[in-house]
């Protein structure tokens, strides 16, 4: 009998293991957020001159950005103006890397950085249009 349970666990185990092992090498995987952006803004990215991305805090982009089943904050936008503000604080979806494409052909340029951090904030001076440095956005740190 105890020979019988020894097998039985000796397989739970490795049940286990393998179903552990496999969670893990997920969360290892990269979780790429693919942005197609002007070539302007692209080449300075292959310079190294840019080192952040702004995307407008609009309803289309805070379902990519920010993860909605958290509890702990939320976007709130006004159906006449738009962004409101933000409630409590955001919980941003686990990416790890964006892709940067400059055009929408297979053979368009691209380039992979890694992301830093996504946050709400107001841009730099020579990242964006002059016209928006007074605007918040959706800030993309990346390296």
């Amino acid at each position: 009998v105890r020979k019988k349970i020894t097998k039985k666990m000796e397989r739970l185990t490795k049940v286990i293991d393998k179903y552990l092992n496999e969670a893990v090498a997920d969360m290892d995987k990269k979780k790429v957020l693919v942005l197609t952006i002007s070539k302007q803004w692209f080449d300075m990215i292959v310079a190294g001159k840019k080192n952040e991305e702004y995307r407008e805090i609009k309803p289309y982009w805070a379902s990519r950005l920010v993860n909605q089943q958290a509890e702990s904050g939320d976007v709130l936008f006004d159906e006449f103006v738009g962004y409101c503000c933000v409630i409590g604080k955001l919980e941003y979806k686990p990416y790890t890397h964006v892709l940067f494409i400059n055009g929408y052909r297979k053979d368009s340029p691209r380039i992979e950085k890694k992301i830093e951090s996504i946050t709400i904030g107001k841009p730099k001076k020579g990242l964006c249009p002059d016209k928006w440095l007074n605007t918040e956005f959706f800030i993309i740190k990346f390296k």
